[in-house]
């Protein structure tokens, strides 16, 4: 059950909050009724299920933070300042396209390797629409988390278009061997260096149908298939398999997925749409 603040300026195009610390809390909704929002140097935190919503834009600016677990829902949204999830660790949605600043920061905290946005887990942030990646990424460890070179994070995920990568990537003292890995659509993973000397290369005429699929998806090559992995957007393999001619996807939930094909010493991803 979900509590409503709305907010009705009738002659005014901008809502601005100013330095100061404002605290959406558990559940509650700020609806703006037609108004783009201006976080102009605030500390803005959502809570666990917390919703601002408007169907105009979102921009974040003058060193204003938004931190939390909430959802941002607005036609678009622009940072020029920073994005730092979770009071500790948090999952912080936005329901529209990102478009970051060259100055703009994203500031994520690992405590361990229990999943996202959970406790000893990771922070991570969810784009439903288009993300433009630049300015500065931040990541450290804390509590004394020391990750294993098999462990990988998610951290970023998004639902349509990447653009760019982040010009500066700082990395905490636990993280000197791990790397960003762009490769897989969807994704930005946090990953060991060990596991990037597999890139991603083309295997020969590769193709996965049908797309959209109900249920089984076919696997074509003229290259030997070794295993194939299927991933949710979030990052979470579903299965694995190495019966590589046809894999069932009929019990999984409808949206997108990612089907990562190996073959020898390359693999390859495409994105399916179970329906």
């Amino acid at each position: 059950m979900y509590a409503y603040i709305l907010l009705l300026f009738s002659e005014i195009e901008i809502v601005m909050i100013k330095k100061i610390l404002f605290t959406l809390l558990l559940g509650i909704t700020l609806q703006l009724q037609g108004q783009s929002f201006v976080n102009d140097g605030a500390e803005l935190m959502l809570q666990e299920s917390a919703l601002i919503y408007s169907t105009e834009s979102f921009a974040n600016k003058n060193d204003g933070q938004i931190q939390g677990d909430g959802v941002m829902d607005f036609s678009v949204a622009r940072n020029f300042a920073v994005i730092n999830p979770g009071v500790v660790i948090g999952d912080l949605s936005f329901n529209s396209s990102l478009s970051n600043s060259p100055d703009a920061g994203f500031m994520l905290d690992i405590q361990g390797n229990a999943g996202i946005g959970i406790e000893n887990g990771h922070d991570h942030v969810f784009i439903d629409g288009d993300l433009v990646t630049n300015g500065v990424l931040n990541i450290a460890t804390i509590d004394g988390f020391i990750p294993a070179t098999t462990d990988s994070f998610t951290i970023i995920s998004y639902t349509g278009n990447l653009s760019g990568e982040f010009a500066n990537v700082n990395l905490g003292a636990n993280l000197s061997n791990f790397a960003l890995d762009y490769t897989l659509p969807g994704q930005i993973r946090l990953v060991h260096q060990t596991v990037l000397s597999i890139e991603e290369a083309t295997i020969e005429s590769l193709q996965v149908f049908p797309n959209p699929t109900n249920d089984i998806i076919y696997i074509r090559s003229l290259d030997k298939i070794d295993k194939v992995e299927v991933y949710n957007l979030l990052g979470k393999q579903i299965l694995s398999t190495s019966k590589t001619d046809s894999v069932d996807l009929g019990r999984l939930a409808k949206g997108l997925y990612l089907v990562k094909v190996y073959s020898q010493d390359k693999f390859s991803v495409k994105k399916i749409k179970v329906q």
